[in-house]
């Protein structure tokens, strides 16, 4: 996996770096594209593409002949926002040629209008985001987990509270008493809560801490919605 960026980078800041042909831009690039692949390959779905691996990838190696990511509008705020409507034309010019080379003969799945992709679909396209973006800062916390085996064990209780037993059940297992690995578990929390923020931050143009903070809410209001 390519290394993390320092927290203070801002995603717009890869974005450019990603224009660039040099081992940095490189690797900023394979960083973004491990952010979002998923999240953009379930958006081709939604939009009736059956080889939604091969548009994406096309979709990509796009942005990086034409050098988009190096144009993309700071303005604009958001990059999903900027990412996703990128992709929504390289959907549409595909399936233009798409129809074009089969006149007369196959199918073409009919694409949704703009006013469905700027709801149903972007939507959607936001709870695959937070979701990738708390995956992502799982991944981070457990890369810095010294005791693979303690983090197993503990993991679990990240996302629900255990109640008496299950905490007894864990401390068991490690050695510890029940306040003892309640503490342990706040703590992994509260270091999780610092990579989802930095998650968040990275995809503003602006470091300002109400904007994360509006940001984040976003994610914990489509994260409920998934479930």
């Amino acid at each position: 996996m390519p290394a993390m960026p320092d927290a203070n980078v801002t995603r717009w800041s890869l974005v450019v770096a990603a224009g660039s042909g040099d081992a940095a831009g490189r690797e900023a690039l394979a960083w973004l594209c491990r952010q979002y692949w998923d999240p953009l390959r379930a958006h081709a779905r939604r939009r009736g593409w059956r080889d939604d691996e091969d548009a994406i990838q096309d979709f990509l190696v796009d942005l990086i002949q034409r050098g988009a990511f190096a144009q993309a509008d700071r303005e604009r705020g958001r990059f999903r926002t900027w990412l996703l409507t990128c992709l929504d034309h390289f959907l549409a010019k595909r399936a233009e040629a798409a129809a074009a080379q089969k006149r007369g003969g196959g199918r073409v799945e009919r694409l949704p209008d703009g006013d469905e992709v700027v709801g149903a679909s972007a939507t959607a396209f936001d709870r695959d985001w937070a979701q990738a973006v708390l995956g992502l800062a799982e991944d981070r916390l457990a890369a810095e987990q010294s005791d693979q085996n303690r983090w197993q064990i503990l993991r679990p209780f990240l996302s629900a509270n255990g109640d008496a037993d299950a905490y007894r059940a864990a401390g068991a297992r490690l050695g510890l008493g029940e306040g003892a690995v309640k503490v342990a578990i706040h703590r992994l929390r509260a270091r999780l809560r610092e990579f989802v923020r930095a998650g968040v931050a990275d995809t503003l143009a602006e470091d300002d801490p109400r904007v994360i903070d509006g940001e984040l809410d976003q994610l914990i209001a489509a994260l409920a919605e998934r479930r």
